[in-house]
């Protein structure tokens, strides 16, 4: 039986802002955080995912009879390019301290979060030293490797390396940090009243080929609960291209983090989550109990006084439309 666990927003107290191959690396985000928290009740949740945009609507209620005021932060996906065979991201905005050009209201009115962004080489953060010698600190920055990187005096490049900053061998400099980046801000939750808040992102997406092999990757089967109705389309649409000049389907897989839902004063009194694969000839699959196609494109899931147990992984394989697989 496939399982969803749910949810996806915590707390932050007042005091601080809470803070491949061939293949591409998905990053997971969820929804916002608060430290645990006895106050703040968290009516229902309306996830929205695909490809392209992941949008999610919140309710909740101060079950208090004064008002409390926490930080609320939104913790974007560490960008990490510390092992470089798996730093292969494709980030929807590089350029942008908001890659994921990620924005906010609160009861329909748009809030301009704060930033906290960090560089990590070895469990310190040295985003003084990126900054003295003018380095960005998005690791995975187009402008890091088209001219600052390469042309960095030897000593300099030296002081990075032996910090753990960046990895040097004799055809290459490459970036070997990773960047935190958390959006925060301060919100008053009035007693006995309900709030809403929303937030949308661009979520960064992995992607690969997807062939039969993948259907026996114990992993993949686990992860995106492979099902027998799963298996057995995908292998019939594969059987019909092996023959192709490249008999596979394009992957792409989302993450989104569901279990800071724990730190909220109670279970979500109402969740609902809608996939959309984005194509009606793609295939999806990720774990979810009573999963109820609505549409061409989309599957939705329902449920009641949910806590989440995991977080969510979605799987989609789309035909290769350059190949004109089917």
């Amino acid at each position: 039986m496939k399982k969803l666990a749910l949810a996806g927003i915590a707390l932050a107290a007042l005091a601080a802002p809470a803070l491949a191959n061939d293949s591409t690396a998905a990053l997971s985000a969820g929804g916002l955080e608060l430290v645990r928290n006895d106050d703040i009740a968290i009516l229902s949740e309306d996830l929205h995912v695909s490809a392209k945009e992941i949008t999610v609507t919140y309710h909740f209620r101060n079950t208090t009879n004064h008002p409390v005021t926490y930080y609320v932060a939104f913790p974007l996906p560490s960008v990490d390019a510390s092992t470089p065979e798996e730093a292969n991201f494709v980030l929807p905005d590089p350029a942008s301290d908001n890659f994921v050009d990620f924005e906010v209201s609160v009861d329909g009115q748009k809030v301009a979060p704060q930033v906290y962004q960090a560089a990590i080489a070895l469990g310190v953060d040295r985003s003084d030293v990126l900054r003295k010698y003018g380095l960005p600190l998005n690791p995975a920055s187009e402008a890091l490797y088209d001219d600052k990187l390469k042309n960095l005096p030897e000593e300099e490049r030296d002081e990075l390396n032996r910090m753990g900053l960046v990895i040097v061998d004799e055809y290459n400099v490459q970036a070997a940090w990773k960047l935190d980046t958390t959006f925060y801000w301060q919100q008053t939750f009035e007693p006995g009243r309900e709030i809403v808040v929303k937030h949308r992102y661009k979520p960064v997406v992995g992607f690969g080929f997807f062939g039969t092999s993948s259907l026996d990757i114990p992993e993949y089967k686990e992860k995106y609960c492979f099902d027998d109705s799963f298996a057995k389309a995908a292998r019939t649409r594969l059987k019909a291209i092996e023959n192709a000049p490249n008999p596979y389907y394009d992957e792409q897989r989302i993450s989104y983090i569901l279990m800071t839902a724990n730190n909220w004063a109670t279970s979500i009194g109402k969740f609902h989550l809608v996939v959309d694969k984005g194509e009606a000839d793609a295939l999806v699959s990720f774990c979810g109990e009573g999963v109820r196609k609505i549409s061409p494109t989309s599957f939705e899931v329902t449920a009641a006084n949910y806590a989440p147990e995991k977080d969510l992984e979605i799987l989609i394989a789309k035909p290769r439309k350059d190949d004109g697989g089917q």
